[in-house]
């Protein structure tokens, strides 16, 4: 007791004062938020209007509406990298209070910047009317834009290579995330998607921009979720039994993955011949770009539903039954389950199946006995043994139905 009262003076905490230079989150966050609210309210707007696809008289109301939502944006962005791209040394906390600190000059900075905006924005304008002195205060505003643009780039590059510094996966992270993309590269190249919720179909450039910004902004993060979660998964599984001879275990794992991706696919294979008919991918896109397409959609399905969605289920799970790992990984994988349905069977009904019955046998073939598997794979062998399944699961029907 008298140990923990009788502390030494230097182990006491001392409120340290603040400090009024601005630290690397904060500035982060004010140089996106500012040049985001520049770049989209001042050179969007003076580059539609060279264009013609902006009318004069909306100019002002043009770049103060996307010089708010460029900010926003920006100051989004800039506090999730603030906050992960924060020096070494520094907690998260630390960060928080920076950032907190900082807000004190961003309301002035944006109001200046929504000036230079303005007249960055009145360009064409100035142009037009050939009046000198506005020529030249745009230009001067173009000009200053640089300015926050550039430091933007520099400290968000600089932060950027310290969140990746201490991103503990980033190896296999980086690698999920490039592969991820080539996947939406050829999957929407092939199929150019739907917007959700939507009915607009989007053009082959426009469905590959979707691709990359999906990889950025969804997978992304999702990756970095689910990789942590893959942890805690592979962590309350426990450690197996060792092989008599591992290096036949581990080859042995991804042909079984193969030959039950197989076996699920011939049990579909009457739904693609006799009175049903459907149209394989194979007539549809073409043989090569049917495989190419098949991959790439199993890859993107791995990865959100069995890496994200059952990894986040599990931890869920596992919470409610600590002392029952298996009842925690059928939840999770039932949970996974009824994800990838909602994900793929409001498509079904475009598919033209006779009756209900037939219509719900083809979703639990096609679908549900499938995700189970995938979702038991990556539960035993993890991420590849499923994406090897998924993949020959739609593979070999393309093989045997083509």
């Amino acid at each position: 007791m008298n140990a923990t009262i009788n502390r030494p003076q230097a182990a006491v905490p001392t409120t340290a004062a603040p400090k009024r230079e601005l630290e690397l989150p904060a500035l982060v966050a004010i140089m996106w938020s500012l040049a985001g609210g520049m770049l989209l309210g001042g050179a969007g707007v003076a580059l539609r209007m060279f264009t013609g696809q902006l009318s004069a008289h909306l100019m002002l109301v043009a770049s103060t509406t996307l010089f708010v939502v460029g900010a926003v944006l920006g100051l989004a962005h800039g506090v999730v990298l603030g906050i992960f791209g924060r020096p070494e040394g520094h907690t998260v906390q630390r960060a928080g209070n920076a950032l907190l600190h900082g807000m004190l000059y961003l309301a002035p900075a944006l109001l200046l910047g929504w000036l230079l905006a303005g007249w960055v924005a009145a360009l064409p304008l100035a142009l037009h009317g050939r009046h000198g002195i506005a020529i030249v205060v745009s230009v001067l505003a173009w000009l200053a834009m640089v300015v926050p643009v550039w430091l933007a780039v520099s400290t968000g590059a600089h932060a950027a290579t310290l969140a990746y510094r201490r991103w503990p996966e980033r190896v296999l992270g980086t690698a999920l995330t490039g592969l991820v993309l080539v996947s939406l590269l050829v999957s929407f190249g092939v199929e150019p998607p739907a917007l959700w919720f939507t009915e607009i179909q989007l053009t082959r450039t426009g469905g590959l921009l979707a691709a990359v910004g999906a990889t950025l902004w969804f997978y992304g993060p999702l990756i970095t979720a689910g990789l942590w979660l893959a942890q805690r998964m592979r962590a309350a599984r426990g450690v197996e039994l060792p092989s008599r001879n591992p290096r036949l275990r581990q080859l042995a794992w991804p042909v079984l993955a193969v030959l039950a991706g197989v076996l699920v696919t011939l049990i579909a294979i009457p739904f693609y011949h006799g009175a049903t008919g459907l149209p394989s991918d194979a007539e549809r896109f073409g043989f090569v770009s049917a495989l190419l397409l098949v991959a790439a959609n199993a890859v993107a399905d791995e990865l959100l539903v069995r890496l994200f969605v059952m990894g986040a289920a599990f931890a869920l799970a596992i919470r409610l039954l600590p002392n029952n790992r298996t009842w925690a990984a059928a939840l999770a994988i039932a949970v996974a389950t009824v994800v990838d349905l909602v994900l793929h069977a409001p498509s079904v009904p475009g598919l033209g199946l006779p009756g209900a019955t037939m219509t719900v046998a083809y979703v639990a073939v096609r679908m549900a006995i499938p995700a189970a598997l995938f979702g038991y794979l990556y539960w035993r062998r993890g991420l590849g043994s499923a994406v090897a399944a998924h993949v020959a699961a739609n593979a070999s029907l393309i093989l045997l139905v083509a």
